[in-house]
């Protein structure tokens, strides 16, 4: 159902309805514990609330994957996060194709690329858009409801920001406006109001409106022009060098190492 609700100073454009059927089921499941178990309904009901979402996502996400690996056979060997991931990105520029949308790659999905020609970051999509396009995204909306997004939401930051959710992956898209900035005019994105002393990314004005071409996993995206000055802003001078990511402890995946 198409919506506009504030949640957490977050609007949600959008949000999937569940099946009558599975609406009807819960029901019944939740009258019948609280019967039984009236004492301790609010904690089974927590709990298993929990156990069920996350068996519904895993056992999606491995089934999506087996597909996939026959889907791309050139991709056969990828690993598992990384196929499902650069498929939802895939699916998600076909949809818009049409639309004539300027994405460009941003964050951790940009260091990949440049880096090691694979995403560095396989949680999420990163991306970019010029505040000319961001009509063209907005009105779009309905044509990715159609084609099997669960949630979208914007971000009340200073620059416009949609978060489009496909099944098991959040595609995170900034908007980039142009400010004057002391004497010069530059592009100002990811910028957010919930931290204080940030003030977002800028980028010179031919930097966006002459896109260049980089490689992930050999297919062909949209990037800022000099994007090692932007990687450099967001992530230091040291981001050529991999770092052994802190929660898995496991090295990057390299799809080419330079």
């Amino acid at each position: 159902m198409l919506m506009t609700e504030e949640v957490d100073n977050r609007k949600i454009l959008y949000t999937k309805p569940k099946s009558l059927v599975r609406e009807l089921v819960q029901k019944l499941f939740l009258k019948l514990l609280f019967k039984f178990f009236p004492q301790k309904f609010l904690f089974y009901k927590n709990n298993i609330k929990f156990i069920m979402n996350r068996s519904a996502y895993y056992m999606y996400f491995y089934v999506a994957v087996i597909y996939l690996r026959f889907k791309y056979p050139f991709y056969f060997n990828l690993p598992s996060r990384h196929i499902f991931i650069l498929h939802t990105l895939i699916k998600f520029l076909k949809i818009l194709e049409k639309e004539k949308i300027d994405f460009f790659l941003t964050g951790g999905t940009l260091l990949g690329a440049v880096r090691q020609e694979s995403f560095a970051d396989v949680r999420d999509i990163d991306l970019g858009i010029r505040e000319d396009h961001f009509s063209k995204l907005h009105n779009a909306i309905p044509l990715l409801i159609k084609n099997g997004v669960k949630n979208i939401k914007s971000h009340p930051d200073k620059s416009k920001r949609l978060h489009i959710i496909f099944p098991c992956v959040l595609i995170d898209i900034a908007v980039y406006k142009k400010k004057m900035i002391g004497q010069n005019k530059l592009w100002i994105g990811e910028e957010d109001d919930y931290k204080s002393n940030y003030n977002g990314f800028t980028l010179p004005i031919n930097d966006l409106e002459n896109l260049i071409i980089v490689k992930a996993y050999g297919k062909k995206f949209l990037s800022p022009a000099n994007p090692e000055i932007y990687l450099e802003k967001v992530y230091g001078k040291d981001w050529k060098v991999p770092k052994l990511r802190s929660k898995t402890n496991k090295k990057y995946f390299f799809w080419y190492k330079k």
